[in-house]
């Protein structure tokens, strides 16, 4: 009996060795994988009526006949025929008659764009999140091209529609880009910038007429009880969010595109790597009326 016990008990260890732990999943059964698989989806419109088969060839048992301009989910190849998915049923149908269905760009399911050409677009996979994926998308000639994509962090509360002083939230919505500033180096850009020196300061007491304003921090000494210091170097360079512009008191103050910093997260700014908001400066055309929209990806389509 004292040999068996020892044996299970080895046998337990080994398991444990190899990373057999009930609080998470590893391997082909894990959620992240998963998600991979669902986001490489790629589809198919019949372009006429045509024939779901049990096999890759004409001699296959017809399973049902798809209607002309329906869509089916791509499985695999073999030879001209491809297996795709059409509602519940699985088979082979002839690669002559569908059509790769071009999935829309991000920016193409927006609405209200008004006359801007340049559309900096900020998302979440959840309003809770603080990870985001940062596109840039210019109009050219009536099309739009998705011109860079990037990660970056916002608040690290994630997002918000009705954004609140210190709330460490983003506000969701679609604002104007203001002045772009930075502390040394000059960076290439048609935005209006300004220099950051020790002396800046941006005023967040909303009891303050000040409030939500860039000011000298010397000249404008008992006019606030409370201003973020600006000579940081997450604002090395980067450019000021127009929002809140009619500075309403406790609805929030200081939304930048930023140098993202080493927490993971802000305090309800977008951030990036130095590069990138450097990128994002230099590309930045003032003449085609450019935006940035911040939400949740479920949100998009509100914009």
């Amino acid at each position: 009996m004292y040999r068996k016990i020892i044996v299970c008990v080895a046998f337990i260890l080994l398991l444990s060795s190899f990373g057999f732990h009930h609080s998470y999943v590893t391997g082909p059964f894990s959620p992240k994988t998963k998600s991979a698989e669902a986001a490489s989806v790629t589809q198919y419109k019949t372009t006429a009526n045509l024939n779901l088969r049990t096999s890759a060839s004409t001699k296959g048992k017809i399973i049902l006949t798809i209607p002309k301009g329906k869509t089916v989910q791509y499985i695999s190849k073999s030879g001209t025929w491809y297996k795709v998915k059409y509602k519940t049923k699985t088979g082979y149908a002839s690669s002559k008659y569908l059509t790769k269905v071009q999935a829309k760009l991000d920016v193409e399911k927006m609405k209200n764009l008004g006359k801007s050409e340049q559309v900096i677009l900020v998302t979440n996979k959840t309003a809770a999140s603080n990870k985001a994926t940062i596109q840039a998308f210019e109009k050219t000639n009536g099309k739009w091209k998705r011109t860079y994509t990037m990660s970056g962090v916002i608040g690290k509360k994630g997002m918000t529609s009705s954004k609140k002083e210190g709330d460490m939230k983003t506000p969701t919505g679609k604002y104007t880009l203001g002045t772009a500033f930075y502390r040394s180096t000059v960076p290439t850009t048609k935005l209006s910038k300004k220099k950051i020196t020790a002396d800046s300061v941006w005023v967040d007491d909303s009891k303050s007429p000040l409030y939500n304003t860039w000011q000298s921090k010397s000249k404008t000494k008992g006019q606030w009880t409370s201003a973020e210091n600006m000579n940081i170097s997450q604002y090395d360079v980067g450019f000021v969010i127009n929002y809140n512009t009619k500075r309403t008191p406790y609805k929030g103050s200081a939304i930048f595109f930023h140098v993202e910093g080493k927490s993971g997260y802000t305090a309800g700014c977008v951030a990036t790597s130095k590069s990138n908001v450097n990128k994002i400066l230099s590309w930045v055309k003032p003449a085609k009326n450019p935006v940035i929209i911040m939400t949740p990806e479920a949100d998009i389509a509100k914009y």
